[in-house]
């Protein structure tokens, strides 16, 4: 169960299409995920959201969110 029943979710990718909290056509970073308020378990509705949006709402409900993220390290020159 979250902790909160709002979760911020990161993308594994960017995809191009409208952010649905301004309204502007934009790479969306994030996902916001809106649970029961009962329970806390249900998923009752989600949100697309483009990075500044993602951020300014991350900042607004105190969740924290990366927008980048390390698939895997290569090192070169050793063997």
């Amino acid at each position: 169960m979250p902790e909160n029943k709002i979760d911020i979710v990161t993308l594994a990718q960017a995809v191009y299409k409208k952010c649905e909290c301004c309204d502007r056509v934009r790479d969306v970073f994030f996902e916001m995920n809106i649970f029961d308020a009962k329970t806390g378990k249900m998923l009752v509705g989600d949100f697309d959201l483009c990075k500044s949006c993602g951020e300014n709402m991350s900042d607004i409900l105190n969740i924290s969110v990366d927008t980048e993220s390390t698939v895997r390290e290569f090192s070169f020159g050793e063997f």
